[in-house]
C-alpha cells in the first residue's frame, strides 16, 4: 500500500470539508460572530485547513524518511482528534469524547516535533556532504 498516497487522499479530504465546513458554519449552521461556538469552529476550520496543506507539504517530500512518516501519520491522526473535537465540541457540546480534542492537539505537536527532527537530521547530512 503506497501511505503517501493515503495521506494525500486524506489531506486533501480535510482541505475538501475545512473549506465546504467553513461555508456551511456561516451560511447554513447559523453560528453567530462573536460567540464561543463561533469561536471554536474557527479554530477547528483553520487548524484543520493549515494542517491539511502541511500535510500535503509532507507527503511530497521526494526523501521519505522515517520521521516524515512519523509527521503523516500524527497529522492525520491529530487533525481529525483535534478538528473533530472542536466540532464536536460546538454542534453537541461536552461528549464522553471530549478527550479526542487534546489528545489530537498532542498529536499534532508531535508531527511538528517530528518535522523538526527530521529538520536537524537533513542538516547534519547535508554539513557531511559540504565541500568547499
Amino acid at each position: 500500500m503506497n501511505k503517501s498516497a493515503l495521506y494525500l487522499v486524506v489531506a486533501a479530504v480535510y482541505g475538501l470539508t475545512a473549506v465546504a465546513l467553513g461555508a456551511l458554519g456561516i451560511h447554513a449552521f447559523g453560528l453567530l460572530a462573536g460567540t464561543q461556538q463561533a469561536s471554536l469552529f474557527q479554530h477547528a476550520f483553520i487548524y484543520q485547513l493549515i494542517h491539511a496543506l502541511l500535510l500535503i507539504w509532507v507527503v511530497t517530500q521526494n526523501e521519505q524518511g522515517p520521521w516524515l512518516r512519523y509527521a503523516a501519520l500524527a497529522l492525520s491522526l491529530g487533525v481529525l482528534f483535534f478538528c473533530g473535537g472542536l466540532y464536536l465540541l460546538v454542534f453537541a457540546g461536552k461528549t464522553g469524547f471530549s478527550w479526542i480534542t487534546p489528545m489530537g492537539g498532542s498529536l499534532i505537536i508531535l508531527a511538528w516535533l517530528n518535522l523538526v527532527i527530521h529538520g536537524f537530521l537533513k542538516l547534519k547530512d547535508d554539513s557531511k556532504n559540504f565541500k568547499p
